[in-house]
């Protein structure tokens, strides 16, 4: 009675698993992916020319999704609240003919591919679906398309650069609370900080070189400069 009356449990959790409808009601429109820590980080407004990759998921739990020329199909299957795993994975094998458009492809799906953890929140314009696996990959979805600004560089500007010491940001639309990333040439995270209505970054202990500063507004708003340390 006992195994009886557990499994009916076990069942009924992971049928609540499935149905969370956060996750099946949207289309999910990529905004960033670097699928591991030692991955590259592919911002999409930042890809040319322009692409606009996706992942739909179904209440059976199989998915569908496009690249940047290629699309993908599979099934998952959810193992806890929040985590979920990619039983099968196929995609097609065409030549996109821009060789970043095949790198990205490279890192998107060799992370859609694989398991990990989800979590939805929103912002002023809808749901934003963050998936994070256990070698710190991470992909950003939202609810609604790139619009063409976000396609737009110089949301934001750093000064001066190259720089030596104290890097300053400044905001064109007077954004608030940022969430910064420093990466290097080689798509290595360097430093995660918040910066609440500040305007200057202290660099002085990185070496000499080309880094990537990645900004994310409290409206979800990201757009990545590159920079030179003297």
């Amino acid at each position: 009675m006992k195994t009886l009356l557990y499994l009916l449990l076990f069942s009924l959790s992971t049928i609540s698993f499935a149905q969370d409808p956060q996750l099946f009601e949207n289309d999910w429109y990529l905004y960033e992916v670097m699928g591991t820590d030692l991955g590259t980080l592919y911002e999409v407004s930042l890809i040319e020319p322009s692409i606009t990759p996706t992942l739909s998921i179904s209440e059976d739990l199989t998915f569908t999704g496009v690249g940047a020329c290629n699309t993908f199909n599979g099934l998952y299957e959810f193992i806890a609240p929040g985590e979920f795993n990619t039983m099968n994975f196929t995609q097609t094998m065409d030549d996109c003919g821009i060789g970043q458009h095949n790198n990205f492809e490279d890192e998107y799906f060799g992370f859609i591919a694989g398991g990990y953890s989800y979590t939805i929140t929103e912002d002023s314009e809808g749901k934003i679906l963050t998936l994070e696996n256990a070698i710190f990959g991470y992909a950003t979805f939202k609810s609604y398309p790139l619009s063409v600004s976000d396609f737009q560089k110089n949301r934001f500007q750093v000064y001066p650069n190259p720089v030596k010491n104290e890097l300053f940001l400044t905001s064109l639309n007077n954004a608030g609370n940022l969430k910064l990333k420093i990466f290097n040439l080689e798509s290595r995270l360097l430093r995660n900080l918040n910066l609440e209505n500040q305007t200057t970054m202290d660099i002085s202990n990185l070496y000499g070189g080309i880094y990537f500063l990645n900004i994310e507004d409290e409206n979800g708003h990201t757009e990545v400069i590159k920079f030179l340390k003297e």
